[in-house]
């Protein structure tokens, strides 16, 4: 095997498990979010995954300091990127099964597409048609019925925290660009998911305590260290030795499976009910996901 065979290869193993892991933190930390409340537990596992990145930098010896022209933006999207995304992350899984939001989280894509648009970028038929399906794939998830309509301000208060944890981490991704190519994807990734935890936790004792981590019994606690390290911390790493190996385009495609692996843990060890009507509506919107990105990808060539 050739060395670039066998790079091209290690990279292929790497996403597969990355995608496996970033899935297993929905129906995980449903389990945690008995017991503890959204802001606290989202806010205190991204301070052990920041450390945890901080650590690998040191391991690998790859540069730490910020250059101080770069502090406030690096706040701003620690802000945005962070500790807005994960709050309504934990809030969107409180309050709804984990498969809804790993179907919802991937119309990531389509909010990007739109941010590009708005940034001066054309945006094909294809692209539009590409949305409209998507957020029509999350209707039929959320409604969660192929016979009535059953959508109500109950079962979509969920749902809207989805949509706003999504358009948090494409605008992240969005503005990071610039940074990641300059600083480094890795060291971007540590002090934005540091320093948007810190803010998160932060605010989450305002309304909440620590002694809620005294309620946590073994099997949670488990699964709060584990979604702090495996889906966080080493997922971000896993995507950065992706991006590496395999480039952006082949990236995305892996992306695409997180919402099949989301699901089909939570089915398959939590019991998540898996309706036709969230297959189906999954499958819409990984169709208009995957429109949306090819029309995204001829707009890119054509600059």
């Amino acid at each position: 095997m050739t060395p670039e065979a066998r790079r091209r290869w290690t990279g292929e193993l790497i996403m597969m498990v990355t995608i496996l892991l970033m899935g297993s933190s929905y129906p995980l930390a449903k389990e945690v979010l008995v017991v503890m409340s959204p802001l606290l537990y989202s806010g205190s596992r991204y301070v052990i995954a920041g450390i945890f990145l901080f650590a690998v930098l040191i391991v690998l010896r790859r540069p730490i300091a910020l250059p101080r022209r770069d502090w406030v933006p690096i706040v701003i999207l620690s802000a945005v990127g962070v500790a807005a995304f994960q709050a309504c992350w934990g809030l969107g899984i409180a309050r709804s099964a984990p498969s809804v939001g790993s179907i919802v989280m991937t119309t990531t894509t389509a909010f990007s597409a739109i941010l590009a648009w708005i940034g001066g970028r054309r945006l094909s038929a294809l692209g539009w048609v590409g949305i409209f399906v998507a957020f029509a794939g999350v209707v039929i998830v959320v409604n969660n019925s192929l016979s009535s309509w059953t959508l109500a301000l109950g079962n979509i208060e969920g749902a809207l925290f989805w949509m706003l944890s999504a358009f948090a981490w494409a605008l992240y991704v969005d503005r990071c660009t610039p940074y990641n190519a300059r600083l480094g994807g890795l060291r971007v990734f540590a002090w934005t998911t540091l320093i948007g935890a810190i803010l998160l936790t932060l605010l989450a004792l305002a309304f909440d305590s620590l002694a809620e981590f005294g309620r946590l019994d073994a099997r949670q606690f488990s699964y709060w260290l584990y979604t702090a390290i495996f889906p966080v911390g080493v997922a971000f790493l896993g995507l950065s030795l992706g991006f590496e190996r395999l480039g952006v385009p082949r990236v995305m495609v892996y992306m695409y499976l997180i919402p099949v692996a989301g699901v089909g843990l939570s089915a398959a060890v939590f019991g998540d009910p898996l309706t036709p009507a969230r297959i189906l509506g999954g499958l819409i919107v990984l169709l208009g996901v995957i429109l949306t990105r090819v029309a995204l990808d001829r707009s890119a060539r054509l600059l």
